[in-house]
């Protein structure tokens, strides 16, 4: 049998940098005590993640309890309801390193002056040196017959 045929014909693009992560609602928190120091140990020991996975905390629901939340990432929404009710987050492992491409792209471009455009144009042209006008020609005058 050919091998093309041998195969699978999976079609798409397997990323290799895809992360998985076992995700929380933040209504699954309010289990927890009020004060309690919710990681991912005490995540395990209530059953809501497996051992060896990442957490990210996903913002439906509600909590009002006051908590201290250690996860591997939290949405924006997850983090202003925890914050909102009290509670600290602290994101654990390093933090997202952004190339210097995004870094350039996100940072904030100075206004322009406008004195800028002046000495912009004066130091992409340099002047030319004015020079004398040419000399007037004299034209040759044929001799005088006699």
């Amino acid at each position: 049998m050919p091998f093309a045929q041998r195969i699978p014909k999976l079609p798409g693009f397997k990323n290799p940098f895809k992360k998985v992560y076992a995700v929380i609602n933040v209504s699954k928190l309010s289990r927890f005590a009020d004060g309690a120091k919710v990681d991912a140990e005490a995540l395990l020991q209530a059953g809501l993640i497996h051992g060896g996975e990442e957490i990210k905390i996903l913002g439906t629901g509600r909590l009002k309890r006051k908590l201290t939340v250690e996860a591997h990432a939290f949405s924006t929404s997850a983090r202003e309801t925890i914050e909102k009710a009290g509670g600290s987050v602290k994101v654990l492992g390093e933090p997202r390193k952004i190339g210097p491409r995004r870094t350039a792209a996100k940072a904030p471009r100075p206004l322009p002056t406008p004195e800028a455009p002046k000495q912009a144009a004066d130091v992409a042209k340099p002047a030319r040196a004015k020079s004398a006008p040419p000399a007037p020609v004299e034209e040759a005058t044929p001799p005088d017959e006699a």
